[in-house]
């Protein structure tokens, strides 16, 4: 073997390490390694001559919402703000890099353990920033770890909250210290007061159950119960304001998606770029005030509708629609073991929280959530040594 293509595999797998574990302590480590890795996966298919061998799964549906994209900028109220975040769109790359650089099954048990472990360790730090900002009580405290914004570590957990979620409900005796890490990332995730990704996590798991065995989930109302009478004050009143239909954020947010509604209306097709509302957001109707001072649209579909119009709306969603469809068809024409299908289901759950959690706040433009998500939707597209041959 080319002693160049050998190096090139270290350097590989060590920026695929390296972008799981930084992932949940910095953004900035987490796209140097995604960098170098991606460069080196480049240079590997140059001197390898294998460019056509390099699976590309979901690639129309990106490639039509990156037009979408490029579309809406160039139709943008403000084209000079627009265009920046068309960088963004780079951040797909992530799920290609991965999809080809896992190379079997046990790197991707590999670094989906290393994701957990690494969930896992940023909790402490959490821990320990949430008593040193309020060591008597929870109210002033949010769990953020070395996040900037605690929603944003609160997507994280949500995602290795699943995966673990997935590796428990799949193979419970193996890995046992996963169990003590979901309590402790769970603690955490609640300690966010995130209320999103709490939801999230919520309609992830029940994915995970209905997949694995309906029947479980009679036992999950047992389990929320539980968790809720264990939980701190704090923590309950958070609670009990998802079902409170005039708690203030609710509200907050009715006023930004009906804003969002008002602009959307004057640019239906191609919207009118991203970051758009700075520009145009005097031009409506905002009583309550939210509107110019959030910008922000709380909402992935509102917010790509705006930004992007139908066009990249629609090129968006069929990204999540071909996902889950191409995923099914795998599992159910496909003889596969019981790890694949762990890893399969684990990812699809991550993802269906992501879009569950994206109706209450724009994820989808958290640079850290998204380069996460990219990865975690690789793994079921990746080798594994059960037998490819379709079932007849």
């Amino acid at each position: 073997m080319d002693p160049r293509l050998a190096n090139l595999d270290k350097v590989i797998s060590f920026s695929l390490m390296g972008f799981v574990c930084f992932s949940f302590f910095s953004i900035s480590l987490t796209q140097i390694s995604c960098g170098i890795g991606g460069l080196a996966w480049m240079a590997k298919c140059y001197l390898s001559k294998s460019w056509g061998k390099q699976t590309l799964p979901i690639k129309i549906p990106f490639l039509l919402f990156a037009l979408a994209c490029l579309v809406a900028v160039a139709d943008a109220v403000d084209i000079q703000d627009s265009y920046k975040s068309l960088k963004r769109l780079l951040e797909i790359l992530i799920f290609f890099w991965a999809v080809n650089c896992i190379e079997n099954e046990e790197m991707r048990e590999r670094l989906t353990l290393l994701l957990i472990a690494s969930a896992t360790l940023s909790t402490f730090v959490a821990f320990y920033g949430v008593w040193r900002a309020d060591p008597y009580s929870l109210i002033d405290a949010r769990a953020e770890g070395t996040m900037s914004v605690y929603m944003t570590y609160a997507g994280l957990l949500m995602f290795a909250l699943l995966i673990a979620s997935g590796k428990l409900i799949y193979a419970p005796k193996q890995n046992k210290w996963i169990g003590f890490a979901s309590i402790l990332i769970l603690g955490c995730l609640l300690l966010t007061f995130t209320r999103q990704a709490w939801l999230g996590a919520l309609a992830g798991l029940f994915f995970l159950i209905w997949v694995r065995k309906r029947s479980l989930l009679l036992f999950m109302p047992v389990i929320l119960v539980v968790i809720y009478f264990v939980s701190p004050s704090p923590i309950k009143q958070r609670m009990d304001s998802l079902i409170n239909f005039n708690d203030r954020n609710l509200q907050i947010r009715l006023d930004l998606w009906q804003g969002g509604w008002l602009v959307f209306k004057d640019h239906p097709l191609t919207g009118c770029g991203f970051k758009c509302i700075d520009a145009v957001h005097q031009d409506y109707p905002d009583p309550t005030g939210n509107i110019k001072k959030l910008r922000g649209l709380h909402n992935n579909f509102v917010q790509l509708a705006v930004d992007t119009g139908l066009f990249g709306l629609i090129y968006w969603i069929s990204i999540w629609v071909v996902y889950f469809m191409t995923l099914f068809k795998r599992l159910t024409s496909m003889q596969v073991d019981n790890a694949y299908k762990r890893d399969t289901i684990g990812s699809a759950a991550a993802v269906f929280g992501f879009l569950v959690a994206g109706f209450f706040e724009t994820n989808f433009y958290d640079a850290e959530v998204s380069m996460l998500l990219y990865f975690l939707m690789a793994l079921p597209f990746t080798p594994t040594r059960s037998s490819s041959k379709e079932v007849s």
